[in-house]
């Protein structure tokens, strides 16, 4: 599939379905020479080193982010809980029936519409990592023919983090709970507007992450696909 139309799909894919070949095999990609010099063997070592290094330390440091995030969570369900707790024991003192009936029907609905939302997220962002993780395999491969395909890791480096940032935020939004807080019933109109006000603009933030993460894993897609052309410069030497 050529790299153009592959990131067409992408663009206009709401999931990511894609799996370019940018990164051509041994025996498209690497010329006949008649041997290596000892430095480039040891440079192509070096420079495979340093890419494991440097995805070792992201791997460490977004592990550190995922459990930081897991702490956070739990202080967030026990918050929300509290609220929830609160908006149960208000929407008793509610005497009007038809009213009462009518917001606990808005209130299952904007649970319902939170959870739809962050589990498609969630979805697409894992997506979006099983094609950078897929990409990252193929860079390892052109680097151990000598390709510089350290500005395409530059790249995989960034959408990994995107990718982790939107994941967060997404988790977070998963958890959290859009309870009306119940002053009286006259003013439970203008409470439960508020909150679906709140929840309109949460989702389209993190929304926005998510979108921000699926360009950078498209920006890493096409400098791999410049990669097509290029070849490790050889060294002849001469019997």
């Amino acid at each position: 599939m050529k790299p153009k139309i592959t990131l067409l799909l992408i663009l206009s894919s709401g999931l990511l379905f894609f799996s370019p070949s940018l990164v051509k095999s041994e025996s498209e990609t690497v010329p006949t020479i008649t041997g290596q010099t000892p430095n480039i063997r040891q440079n192509i070592r070096e420079n495979n080193l340093e890419l494991k290094e440097k995805r070792e330390v992201l791997k460490e440091t977004l592990q550190a982010e995922r459990e930081t995030r897991k702490a956070e969570i739990e202080k967030m369900r026990e918050n929300f809980k509290k609220k929830r707790n609160a908006f149960k024991e208000k929407l008793k003192t509610i005497k009007d029936e038809r009213k009462k009936l009518l917001t606990e029907k808005i209130d299952n609905r904007m649970s319902t519409v939170n959870k739809n939302q962050t589990t498609r997220m969630i979805k697409a962002l894992e997506k979006l990592s099983d094609h950078i993780s897929k990409l990252q395999e193929r860079m390892s491969k052109a680097n151990e023919k000598g390709v510089d395909v350290s500005a395409v890791e530059t790249l995989i480096t960034t959408a990994k983090t995107a990718i982790s940032t939107a994941l967060v935020a997404v988790e977070q939004q998963a958890e959290k709970d859009y309870a009306f807080s119940i002053t009286d019933e006259e003013n439970l109109g203008q409470s439960v507007k508020a909150s679906y006000d709140i929840l309109s603009q949460d989702l389209k933030k993190v929304q926005e992450l998510l979108v921000k993460a699926k360009e950078t894993v498209v920006a890493s897609y096409k400098a791999a696909g410049t990669l097509e052309k290029i070849t490790p410069t050889p060294t002849v030497i001469t019997p």
